[in-house]
């Protein structure tokens, strides 16, 4: 791989990593935000309706989604390879076939509407209002994975930062209507389901125009449809699918099991440590997919040496970056829970104990996940995953059962399915489709757990003679001068030279000067 053709096509990598960060923070700041401000408002019973309705939308994205993964991957390769024949069929071939799963999915989102308050305990909420919430957020849910398939045109010119803009202005418009409708009106559960379908309509418009303008080559036409590619990449996307409802079986199903075995209020609580992995899972991603681009880019070119190397390098930094607030959250849950809910939640406590340790191997494996997307090898994936998201659930419902553990149970469960598969199943088997030995990825996983458990001590040994005030001030500067010292410890004794010249090419320009000061 000439270090020209790569320092041309890695130039936007920079932009791709900053704005995401950016559009994560504000999606964290939102959901932040937004947990306490919908308890006010509703209360925590039907608070827990919304994590509920968010977490059902999840398994009709598990098949879109996955179609569009497969998709973004044919196109990739097609643009790498120059090949803008295949590209536009992929596109044209990619939006029926994303069409055609949206129209075959619209009479269970209907469904699933009508008996939503049938089927599960919505507290005190009307009927009528759970019904149209689940429906408008469902359909949403489809319009936004529609968007995917333009967004994989953007991904493999290597302009993610378009998406990524789009997705910004897609949750600060939701947001804004929300509040905008509750300021002029009641609180009503079918006033978000409106915000959540014009903010992305608006989104898709944006995507729209923006395919257009930066990417005039790309083009829709029936003439370019090809049923045979289609199949193919359907063929690949039905694995993806399998995959990602294994996926659903742990996080998202471990909310309804909450839900149904011991009942709203509960799995309020629940939704609330919930949510924190989530975003925990939006920041980790939104560092790792600056790898994928570049991993594309290297498997069109049958370079896979250099693939490992950007996929080891990316491990290692993510699982290192995520360690610090990982290890803050725990050391000072009840200051971060106090400031953002308030008092009285010391129940989450333990929950988000028993879970961030685990998110420590779901972080640095978080760029492995596309690996086998990249090769075509999603059987073996979807198999791993399902087996072990079935582990979960069977646990928890068992320990739910025969135990007094409670929500904590279902914890234990996610934690220990969720390590099975991302602390020792992913790893192996990237290390097996990339070549060579078997072991290549784990010493990330090592980096990452040794500097989380050295936090942890200094962070415990810290609080032994300090007590951080339960303060937005005391937390937010903390937490910034903390990960500041740590970033700039990190980047100078566990990367080599070789390791922190690639890292900071893809970092903005200030973070550069502060690392080599």
């Amino acid at each position: 791989m000439a270090g020209t053709q790569f320092d041309s096509f890695s130039s936007r990598v920079s932009l791709n990593m900053v704005t995401n960060i950016v559009r994560t923070v504000i999606m964290a700041l939102v959901g932040f935000l937004m947990v306490p401000y919908y308890i006010g408002e509703f209360g925590l019973s039907t608070y827990a309706i919304i994590p509920l309705v968010t977490t059902i939308t999840t398994y009709f994205l598990a098949m879109s989604d996955s179609l569009a993964n497969a998709f973004t991957r044919y196109m990739a390769v097609a643009v790498q390879q120059g090949d803008m024949d295949t590209a536009n069929r992929t596109y044209t071939s990619s939006t029926i076939g994303m069409l055609k799963c949206i129209a075959a999915l619209m009479p269970v989102v209907l469904l699933v509407s009508v008996l939503a308050p049938y089927i599960f305990d919505v507290g005190e909420a009307h009927s009528l209002d759970v019904q149209l919430a689940f429906f408008m957020i469902l359909v949403s849910s489809l319009m936004l994975s529609f968007s995917a398939c333009m967004g994989s045109v953007f991904m493999a010119h290597n302009k993610m930062y378009i998406t990524y803009t789009g997705r910004i202005i897609h949750c600060v418009l939701q947001v804004g209507l929300v509040l905008a409708f509750f300021l002029f009106t009641e609180p009503s559960l079918t006033l978000i389901g409106v915000s959540y379908v014009v903010s992305t309509a608006v989104f898709l418009i944006i995507m729209a125009v923006y395919l257009r303008r930066e990417c005039p080559q790309i083009r829709f036409s029936r003439s370019c449809y090809d049923p045979h590619l289609l199949r193919k990449m359907s063929g690949l996307g039905l694995w993806a699918i399998i995959c990602e409802f294994g996926s659903l079986m742990f996080i998202q199903a471990s909310m309804i099991v909450v839900n149904l075995m011991v009942g709203s209020t509960a799995q309020g609580s629940f939704s609330v440590a919930a949510n924190v992995i989530s975003m925990t899972n939006t920041a980790c991603t939104s560092i790792a997919a600056a790898a994928m681009p570049l991993a594309y880019r290297c498997y069109a070119q049958r370079d896979t040496d250099g693939m490992v190397r950007i996929l080891k390098i990316f491990t290692k930094f993510v699982g290192l970056f995520m360690a610090f607030p990982l290890a803050y959250v725990m050391i000072f849950a009840p200051q971060v829970i106090g400031i953002w809910l308030g008092p009285g939640y010391s129940d989450i406590y333990p929950m988000l104990y028993i879970m961030l340790p685990a998110e420590v191997a779901v972080c640095t494996v978080n760029a492995l996940i596309e690996v086998p997307v990249v090769f075509e090898r999603m059987r073996p994936v979807a198999l791993a995953t399902g087996a072990f998201g079935v582990l979960n659930v069977l646990m928890s419902v068992v320990i739910l059962t025969v135990t007094d553990w409670g929500v904590l149970g279902v914890c234990v469960s996610w934690t220990v399915s969720m390590l099975l598969l991302k602390l020792v199943f992913y790893p192996l088997y990237a290390s097996k489709l990339t070549s060579g030995g078997l072991k290549k990825y784990i010493p990330s996983l090592a980096y990452s757990y040794v500097a989380f458990a050295v936090l942890l001590a200094i962070g415990y040994a810290s609080t032994r003679v300090f007590t951080l005030p339960t303060t937005w001030t005391a937390v937010l500067l903390s937490l910034l001068v903390g990960f500041l010292i740590y970033f700039v410890v990190m980047m100078r004794l566990l990367f080599n030279k070789e390791e922190r010249e690639l890292v900071t090419t893809f970092l903005p320009g200030f973070v550069q000067r502060i690392i080599h000061s």
